[in-house]
């Protein structure tokens, strides 16, 4: 894997050329490892690259306790102000830190991003 640069833009295609795994999702991932995060931080995640907002979409559920089993793993993670934007710049190195289903982090998170009843649960990140 190349090192991403900070300040500088990133296509997603340049993201899976440098991290490997899926194109289209918020956590690539390859043989259940993941490699990478990739956040839109307006209406979806404004406390990118710490805290997550997870949907309630099957799969973006399955990525999220996919990463909740893998403490140990450091990924670059990356992010774009808004969804309509088409690069995503890297924040630094981080692992995961906790997941919470609880209804008041929920209702918390949702008030920061504007969402309403659409989050399944948030997950936290460290620096690695």
């Amino acid at each position: 894997m190349g090192h991403p640069k900070p300040n500088t833009p990133y296509t997603r295609t340049e993201i899976q050329a440098m991290c490997g795994g899926e194109l289209q999702t918020y956590l690539p991932q390859r043989n259940k490892i993941i490699l990478a995060g990739c956040f839109t931080l307006e209406k979806m995640n404004p406390g990118a690259p710490r805290e997550i907002q997870v949907g309630r979409a099957s799969k973006v559920i399955g990525k999220a306790n996919l990463l909740s089993r893998q403490p140990d793993t450091r990924f670059p993670v990356f992010v774009k102000r808004r969804r309509v934007d088409t690069k995503y710049y890297f924040k630094g190195y981080f692992r995961f830190e906790s997941i919470s289903h609880s209804p008041a982090v929920i209702a918390d998170a949702e008030a920061r991003s504007g969402r309403q009843n659409e989050l399944s649960c948030v997950i936290v990140l460290k620096p690695a």
